[in-house]
């Protein structure tokens, strides 16, 4: 098993790992829960024993209040209130679904996470898993919504990387039609034809048209297909890039 503790020093900020997300844990905690796992994940980086990384946990502005009944002063308006009382209360039925208790304090909600696998106590100190990392469809009791929505997530952590690589590769070649076949893409993103197809199908609302029986076409036979720049900027790039449309 790879840890936070065994790599930090190879990194210059805090290492927070991929799969907390991509293994569908960022969809199915509460926010606060979302808060304190990367809080975990900060005093693992930093600090050396269990005593200071309590002590900071206390220090962090954005987990006071948190595991503690939510009280209508503290919110702006009642609308405000009921949203979020609404919102966790949806929290705190999934967890009971799958026989665990909402947790009322961060030590609480600190337990849950070892046992989960999110967080290892080696008596001394807290420690984060990087790899393995434990998927939470397999800890809880999904309905049929939530296991599709989180195959989604997992196959969109592993998609997305691989799509960004061929947007900006795409980019760097100032053009919108391009000529290329299965073969020559998958050597230029180093991946395989199962992610190829992937990657193709999450491009085609970028294209001008869609390559008809994309699936089908042979590994080296060409595709011709033009990239609608202005849907990739609004969408991907982002404003950085906005005033170079073609």
């Amino acid at each position: 098993m790879q840890t936070i503790r065994d790599i930090r020093h190879n990194n210059e900020g805090v290492v927070i790992p991929s799969s907390f997300t991509a293994n569908g844990w960022s969809s199915v905690l509460s926010h606060e829960m979302n808060v304190l796992f990367q809080a975990m994940c900060y005093v693992a980086t930093k600090y050396e024993t269990k005593a200071e990384m309590e002590s900071a946990l206390k220090e962090f502005k954005a987990l006071e209040g948190t595991f503690s009944a939510p009280v209508k002063e503290q919110f702006k308006s009642e609308e405000d209130f009921n949203g979020y009382v609404n919102l966790l209360n949806r929290f705190k039925a999934f967890l009971s679904r799958s026989n665990y208790e909402y947790p009322a304090s961060r030590e609480a909600a600190i337990e849950l996470f070892t046992k989960w696998g999110l967080v290892i106590d080696k008596g001394d100190v807290w420690d984060v898993p990087v790899y393995p990392f434990p998927e939470a469809a397999e800890l809880f009791q999904l309905n049929e919504a939530e296991a599709v929505a989180l195959a989604h997530v997992k196959l969109e952590a592993l998609v997305h990387p691989i799509f960004s690589r061929l947007i900006m590769k795409l980019h760097e070649q100032e053009e919108n039609t391009f000529h290329l076949s299965k073969a020559e893409l998958k050597e230029m993103l180093n991946t395989n034809d199962e992610m190829l197809a992937e990657v193709l199908i999450k491009l085609t609302p970028y294209m001008e048209e869609a390559i008809e029986n994309v699936l089908e076409i042979p590994e080296d036979e060409k595709m011709t297909f033009t990239v609608v720049w202005e849907r990739v900027y609004e969408d991907f790039l982002g404003e950085q890039f906005s005033q170079n449309v073609q």
